[in-house]
């Protein structure tokens, strides 16, 4: 039975009713995101076991190399290989597995609708140049760990000038993260908690994608980025402008990194300066175009939840597969800080 009032359609807040649906709605909340969360956990414990398994593979094979101990004692082509190909299936498996086990068609969990070139377009224009601004908190963070004696270097692949291994590191940083990470936290995730509300989905999805990078400087920064990503997903009902985003984002930053590293830290800084400047300009540009081409763009429509937002958050993390993601964020966090 249906009971509508002006407090929604289970009764005012004294009715048994409504407390009946609070709980309902929160049970459902825990158990999928207990579902997505050991998903995702399963993600980042495949992809490193993977990654293991092949180092450790190729040096019984081949032995130890000591000239290449940054790359696991591996030729560094073989190293890139491995630690690429680690990723790619670490990730992508579990959500295909995921969508198997539960029934779910990929144009659902992997939605890839039109929206039109001009939008796509503004979409991605304006998301990259927010995911720049998100670089700022996440760098005064590594200033005030630095400052308080804790290691502030996010960690990184190691490289060389072999053309091959830079091919390689490209393919590893711009082309394979964008596609498997926004199948599984713009896909997986983020589709599966939509029908709980739009604003709630792109928030938790925001959140697990922050604990994933597992320390505290890039967790920030991939919150806030995901916060946009999800938003851009959620507007075009498409994957698309997510993982071009993201692919411009992992793109520029090497770009300025490979400056720095072979034309100095100041051209670097330059470079970076003009690209901030260019892409303010054009975030502005898009901005102005997405409002007034739709002006509820930016404003997400309220559907009726017997649940406060706090209360679905709380329910998003109060689950043994979402906390299995935290515990792994503060475990590899505390690792990087120490410099261990």
């Amino acid at each position: 039975m249906r009971y509508d009032s002006p407090y929604g359609p289970f009764g005012s807040y004294g009715d048994p009713h409504y407390y009946m649906a609070v709980q309902e709605e929160k049970k459902q909340i825990r158990r999928e995101s207990n579902r997505i969360g050991w998903t995702a956990f399963a993600g980042v414990l495949f992809l490193s076991v993977l990654s293991t398994v092949g180092v450790l593979y190729f040096r019984m094979l081949l032995s130890y190399q000591p000239d290449f101990a940054s790359f696991a004692g591996l030729n560094p082509v073989l190293y890139y290989l491995v630690s690429a190909l680690s990723y790619a299936v670490g990730l992508s498996a579990p959500v295909l597995f995921y969508f198997a086990v539960r029934r779910i068609p990929l144009a659902a969990g992997l939605p890839f609708e039109r929206a039109g070139a001009l939008k796509i377009l503004a979409c991605v224009v304006l998301g990259s140049a927010g995911c720049m601004l998100a670089n700022f908190p996440a760098s005064m963070i590594v200033v005030i760990e630095e400052n308080m004696g804790f290691n502030g270097t996010i960690p990184d692949l190691p490289l060389n000038d072999d053309p091959v291994v830079i091919a390689l590191y490209v393919l590893s940083i711009v082309v394979i993260p964008p596609i498997v990470e926004e199948m599984m936290f713009r896909g997986m995730i983020m589709q599966g908690l939509r029908r709980f509300g739009d604003g709630f989905a792109v928030v938790a999805s925001a959140a697990l994608f922050g604990l994933y990078h597992g320390n505290l400087a890039q967790s920030v920064f991939a919150f806030l980025c995901g916060l946009i990503l999800g938003f851009v997903v959620v507007r075009t009902n498409s994957l698309l402008p997510s993982i071009l985003i993201h692919t411009i984002n992992n793109a520029s930053a090497v770009a300025i990194q490979m400056v720095e590293r072979y034309r100095g830290t100041a051209e670097a800084v330059s470079i970076g300066d003009k690209r901030a400047m260019a892409l303010l300009a054009l975030g502005l540009l898009a901005f102005l175009y997405l409002l007034f081409r739709d002006r509820n763009f930016f404003s997400f429509s309220v559907s009726w939840s017997p649940l406060r937002f706090s209360q679905k958050m709380g329910a998003f993390f109060s689950n043994p597969g979402v906390i299995m993601i935290a515990v792994y964020a503060v475990v590899s966090s505390v690792y990087v800080l120490v410099g261990a």
